[in-house]
Formats: structure tokens, sequence, C-alpha cells
């Protein structure tokens, strides 16, 4: 049985999403919101569930991903009626177009996340989850004719001042933070874009890196590099689950996406660096300096700064 904002995100896909005006202050749909909070707590988990696939190699478990989700997606397809309109949208090249630039953000944020996560950067790519809902704000400021308030210019100026601290301080760019935080940004206003809902968008983007994927297992099984691991029972049944894993948040964000302001998805998407930073610093004990937790304070102070007004804005418009 699927988890309720799953359900919820699976029963929403045939009827197509509006997008919200910049000034509207409607409230959002309940199932929309348990969608987005669905995706965002399995996403605070998934690092457990990498961190696990280290001996597959992150480039492998990213390609094992893709054929994985497209398995998992046409059953669903065929399930919901909408495999005719997938096979529709692979001959559009509106959409091809479209979603090909979100299959090639979405493949260079998986890849980074699953390196860091394999790699003991789980911190660091967290501050990246918690740096893009304040990059959402300037998305929606720039591209979506979303005005930008004052507590909103101070918290983006807070998060930029925990980054050019990271600079000073720890003496490195954090481009595994900023690369994470601006591909999946801009992968969520490139979805936008499409009137696909989110179950035949995913199967899209997912069928054009579909032909990459198995090229590289292809080359890496001929150059003698184990696709499996260890071959271990474990080990095969994480790459074969690598495909719900990706496909479950993925679907209910692509729907969340479409339905909630750039503002409140954003308020919600706190849910998941925070659960991955604690898993870093808790159960991995990946170290956290102090001069990290300064450059982090700063970023965490932007982001209470925009808590701040965001709650302010939904009172105000309860009134």
């Amino acid at each position: 049985m699927l988890p309720c904002g799953i359900a919820e995100a699976l029963k929403a896909q045939s009827v197509p999403a509006q997008p919200l005006a910049p000034q509207a202050h409607a409230s959002e749909p309940p199932r929309a919101v348990l969608a987005a909070v669905t995706a965002f707590f399995l996403w605070g988990v998934l690092p457990v569930y990498w961190k696990a696939t280290v001996s597959v190699g992150s480039t492998v478990i990213v390609a094992h991903r893709v054929w994985g989700t497209i398995l998992f997606l046409i059953p669903l397809l065929r399930s919901r009626g909408e495999l005719g309109a997938w096979v529709a949208a692979l001959k559009s090249p509106r959409l091809l177009w479209v979603h090909g630039w979100a299959a090639l953000l979405l493949t260079a944020n998986w890849s980074l996340f699953i390196w860091a996560n394999q790699h003991g950067r789980i911190v660091e790519a967290s501050v990246g989850y918690f740096l893009n809902p304040l990059l959402n704000v300037l998305i929606g400021f720039l591209f979506l004719g979303e005005r930008l308030t004052r507590l909103q210019i101070v918290s983006v100026s807070l998060a930029a001042l925990g980054v050019l601290l990271q600079v000073v301080i720890l003496g490195h760019f954090p481009w595994i933070a900023l690369l994470l935080a601006s591909t999946f940004g801009v992968y969520g206003l490139v979805r936008r874009k499409s009137p696909l809902g989110s179950l035949t968008g995913l199967a899209l983007e997912t069928v054009l890196v579909l032909p990459f994927a198995l090229g590289w297992l292809a080359w890496c099984h001929l150059q003698g590099q184990p696709l499996w691991g260890g071959g271990t029972p474990l080990e095969v049944g994480l790459v074969v689950g690598a495909g719900v894993a990706t496909a479950l948040p993925l679907l209910t964000f692509a729907y969340a996406a479409r339905q909630l302001r750039f503002s409140t998805l954003g308020l919600l998407q706190f849910i998941a660096p925070t659960g991955q930073f604690l898993i870093g610093a808790l159960l991995y004990h990946e170290p956290v300096t102090a001069g990290a937790l300064m450059s982090f304070g700063c970023i965490w102070a932007g982001v209470a700064v925009f808590c701040l007004e965001a709650f302010g804005k939904r009172s105000g418009s309860k009134h």
C-alpha cells in the first residue's frame, strides 16, 4: 500500500494544474501540501539508502536508477490510462525539448547527490537543499513575476553571507551545495512549463535518459567494472530498488511543484535537508567544525527569516 501522500499525488495526475498567480493568497490544495511533505521526508532519509550502495559506485547506481524508474513507471502509466498520453508526448517536439532540459538537470542533481552521499559529504549536500528554497525566491522573482519582500532580501543576503564564509573560513568553494541547489531549483522551474502530469512527465524525462544510462552500463561492463557491487543479495536488492526509491519522491514533488506557490514549496522543503544534516552529522559522524557551524548559522538564519516572512504572509492572508 502506498503512503497517503503518494497515493493522493497519483490520484490527482489526470487533473491539469493551473499556475497560481503570483499575488494569489488562496490556500493551496491539502493533497498537494501532503504530497510535498511526503517527498521531502523521503529525500531526508534517502542518504541512508545511497550510502549503502557505495560498493556499486555513484555513476553506476545512477544508471541503474534510470532503468529501474522506467520499469516502475510503465505499469503505473497503464493502470492510470496514461500510456497513450506518454506515447503522444514522445512525438511532441515542444514537450521533448522541455523535458529534455528537465531530464538533464535531474540527472546532474541525482549524480552529484549520490556521489556526495557515498563520499562522506552528506552534511555539505544538505546545505544545498537549505539554500534551494532561498534560491526559489530568486527564481520566483526573476522568472515568475513574484515580488521580493524586504525580509526575503534579508534571507537571501544571509544565505549569501554563509556561502562567502565557507569560502573565507573553510578555504573552499561550496560547489556541491551550490550545484545541488541550482540544478534542483531550475528543475522545478522548467517542470512548471509543461502541461504534463507528474507521472507522465517523469516517465518522459526518464526515457529520454535511458539510452545514455544503458550505454554507460554497457561501457562499464566492457571495462570490467562490476555492475552489482559485490553481488550480495543486499547489494542486488538495493540496485533493483533504486528505481522505486527514485520515483516515489519525484512523483510527489512534481505534482506539488505544479500546485503550490514557490514560497510554500520552499517552506516545506526544509524537511529534507534537516533530515540529511542530522543523518550525516549524527549517524555517520561527518565533521562539523566551528567554522562550518558559523557559515551554516548564516544560512540557517536566512532560513529562519524566510520562514518568519512566509508564516507572516500566511497569517495576514487569513484576515
